[in-house]
């Protein structure tokens, strides 16, 4: 077999073993086998060739003549052109050398190819546990993170829905203080029509029912004799009549009855009577109700 054929299949062998590292490492090829007695004694044989002729060299290096070197200082340009000339005929010495290789037996070189792919597997082995090792961690590193994006996203979504209840909450107070000041509003506006209407009424009590005068109020009352000795000119308006009753049925619904004195002029109680304004006690006269408008 020829010894680049071999090298070939041995280099193949290894690239499709490499190919599969991902799921298992490459087994380590197999020893290279031992050198021939013949291959043996040609490889010492060339070894001693070379050191002989290294020994040769060294001689000749010990008897030649050094050359001295060339030194003026007063002409430096000079020295730096001898050093040139010199530097460009080592080079051209060095150029027309042909190489020789040191060895040159086939069995020998398929021996130390087979070592170094040996060596180049046992390196890749190496790097692929370096990978492989580096991998798990990036991999247990890329688990805590996506854990701790999981964790992340659960904490903005517990914030957004306590924000979205917060929303809430605050939309159902401007709402709620939204109608509490309507009701304010409309509070007001009903305390001032009703404050309207009680200056109206009282304007209107006053312009067509005013107080009962003195003289007016002694021909009324001489006609009760049960009211001769009582002071006729401390008379309430017809205006103070109707809060007097208003204010008993709001304060004692449950006895809105209003007992009747001389402060009660009797022309106003009877209108009060004739127009369905107020009602008698059915079982006392002197006491007095509002009408209950709203039955």
């Amino acid at each position: 077999m020829d010894l680049q054929d071999e090298i070939t299949k041995e280099a193949e062998k290894l690239a499709k073993y490499s190919a599969l590292y991902q799921s298992s490492l490459p087994p380590p090829l197999a020893n290279s086998t031992q050198l021939s007695d013949s291959a043996e004694e040609e490889l010492l044989e060339e070894c001693n060739e070379a050191w002989r002729e290294l020994g040769e060299f060294q001689n000749k290096l010990t008897l030649a003549d050094v050359r001295e070197v060339v030194q003026d200082s007063e002409n430096p340009l000079a020295v730096l052109l001898a050093r040139e000339r010199a530097l460009l005929a080592e080079l051209n010495i060095q150029k027309n050398r042909t190489s020789k290789p040191l060895i040159t037996n086939q069995e020998v070189l398929t021996c130390l190819g087979k070592q170094e792919l040996q060596n180049t597997d046992r390196q890749l082995e190496m790097i692929l546990s370096c990978v492989r090792t580096r991998k798990k961690s990036l991999q247990d590193e890329l688990a805590r993170e996506q854990k701790w994006l999981q964790e992340q996203l659960e904490m903005e979504k517990s914030l957004l829905e306590k924000l979205e209840d917060q929303q809430q909450q605050n939309f159902l107070a401007l709402s709620k203080n939204s109608v509490i000041h309507k009701m304010k509003i409309n509070m007001e506006k009903v305390t001032l029509q009703k404050e309207k209407l009680l200056s109206a009424l009282g304007n209107f009590l006053d312009e067509h029912y005013p107080p009962p005068s003195d003289e007016a109020a002694g021909r009324k009352t001489a006609r009760l004799s049960s009211r001769t000795d009582e002071n006729t000119a401390n008379f309430m308006t017809l205006h103070e009549i109707l809060e007097h009753l208003m204010t008993k049925t709001m304060k004692s619904p449950h006895d809105p009855y209003l007992e009747l004195d001389a402060t009660f002029w009797p022309p106003f109680v009877e209108a009060l009577l004739r127009y369905g304004v107020i009602l008698r006690h059915p079982d006392d006269p002197h006491r007095v109700r509002l009408e209950e408008f709203d039955q």
